[in-house]
C-alpha cells in the first residue's frame, strides 16, 4: 500500500491530467439533442445535476476521511506524534523561559540581517548610511519564530467556541438521526430518478458515456481530497515536529550557555542642528520693531563648564545687529 500510494503522490499531476482528457475525449463523443430551453423546463435535467452533485459531495467526504486515516495510521506520523508528544512535556514545564528565548531570538534574527546589509552597502555604520539606505534599512524583514501551538498535539478535535475535546467514549445511536435526516435527500433524489421509468436498450450506450464522465470527474474529486490529506500527515506533519525539535533543542543549548545570541541595538538619531531665530515685533503696542537675528548653529550638546560657557560668549562675531538688539528694548 506504500509503495502504491508513493507511486500516486509521484505522478499526481498526470493521473489528473490524463483523466481530464478521458472525462473530455467521452464528452465529445456526445451531441446535445433539442433546444436549452426545452432541457431546462426537463424535470430529468435537474434530477441528473441533482445527482451528479450528490454524488460528487459523497466522494469529497469519503476521500477526505479515507486520507486521514491512511495518514494517522503511517509510520511516519507516529514516529512524529510521539516526537511531538516529548516535546509537548518538555516545554510546558518552562514555557515563560522558552517564550523569552523566542523573544530574543526574533531580536537576533533582526539584528544579524541590520548587520548583513551593513555590511552590503559597502560595511557602512548607520550614520553613514544614505537617505534611500536608511529607508530600506528601516523596513528589513527579518525571520521570525512565531510558537503558537507549540504545545498542542499533531492531530484533536477542537469544538467552535475554541475547547480541545477529549471525548474517549461513544453513546449508543450518537449521531444516528442526524445522518437519517441526512438520508433524506438522497431518498428523494432516487425516486425522483426512477419514479415513472421504463428500461430503454437504446439509451444504454449513452448512459455509458455519461458515466464515463462522471466516474472520470469522480475519480478526480477523490483523488484532489484524499492525496493531500495523506501527504499533511505523512510529509508536512513530520516536517513541522523536526523544525520544532530543532528550535527547542537551540533552546536547550542557550540555558546551557553553549548557544549566544546578539542583542538589538538601540540607533540613536543623528543630531538635528538648529538655527536660533528671534521674531521680529512688528505690532506697535507691544513695543519697537526688532529685526530677525539668526545665531550660530548650536548643537544639541550639554554644556557641561562654565569655562565653556564663557568661551562661546567671548567668540561670538561682532556685528551691529548684536548692539542694536543689546541697547533697544523689547518692549516685553
Amino acid at each position: 500500500m506504500t509503495k502504491f500510494l508513493d507511486g500516486i503522490y509521484k505522478y499526481f499531476s498526470y493521473i489528473i491530467i490524463l483523466l481530464s482528457l478521458v472525462a473530455y475525449l467521452a464528452y465529445q463523443t456526445l451531441v446535445f439533442e433539442g433546444s436549452i430551453k426545452q432541457a431546462l423546463i426537463d424535470p430529468q435535467t435537474w434530477v441528473h445535476t441533482l445527482f451528479v452533485i450528490w454524488i460528487q459531495v459523497n466522494a469529497v467526504s469519503a476521500a477526505f476521511d479515507a486520507g486521514v486515516s491512511t495518514g494517522v495510521s503511517s509510520k511516519e506520523f507516529e514516529l512524529a506524534d510521539k516526537l511531538n508528544n516529548k516535546l509537548i512535556n518538555s516545554v510546558n514545564n518552562e514555557m515563560e523561559a522558552f517564550r523569552k528565548y523566542i523573544k530574543a531570538l526574533n531580536d537576533h534574527e533582526l539584528q544579524n540581517i541590520r548587520e548583513d546589509y551593513l555590511f552590503k552597502v559597502g560595511d557602512k555604520k548607520v550614520e553613514e548610511l544614505t537617505k534611500k539606505e536608511r529607508k530600506k534599512y528601516n523596513n528589513l524583514q527579518p525571520i521570525r519564530h512565531d510558537i503558537y501551538g507549540f504545545n498542542l498535539p499533531l492531530y484533536y478535535e477542537m469544538s467552535k467556541n475554541g475547547t480541545i475535546k477529549y471525548q474517549a467514549f461513544v453513546r449508543k445511536n450518537q449521531g444516528k438521526l442526524i445522518k437519517q435526516a441526512k438520508k433524506i435527500f438522497s431518498g428523494v433524489l432516487f425516486a425522483g430518478m426512477t419514479f415513472n421509468m421504463a428500461f430503454s436498450l437504446s439509451q444504454l450506450g449513452p448512459a455509458f458515456i455519461s458515466l464515463a464522465i462522471i466516474f472520470s470527474g469522480l475519480i478526480i474529486t477523490y483523488l484532489m481530497n484524499y492525496v493531500p490529506q495523506v501527504y499533511k500527515f505523512k510529509v508536512e506533519l513530520p516536517k513541522k515536529v523536526i523544525l520544532k525539535n530543532t528550535i527547542y533543542n537551540s533552546f536547550i543549548d542557550f540555558k546551557n550557555g553553549s548557544h549566544v545570541l546578539k542583542k538589538l541595538k538601540l540607533e540613536d538619531e543623528p543630531v538635528i542642528q538648529e538655527k536660533q531665530v528671534i521674531q521680529k515685533n512688528t505690532d506697535p503696542v507691544i513695543g519697537p520693531k526688532v529685526e530677525v537675528v539668526e545665531l550660530p548653529l548650536i548643537e544639541n550638546k550639554p554644556i557641561n563648564t562654565q569655562e565653556s560657557k564663557d568661551k562661546s560668549l567671548t567668540e561670538r562675531p561682532a556685528s551691529p545687529q548684536f548692539d542694536t538688539l543689546k541697547n533697544e528694548p523689547l518692549g516685553i
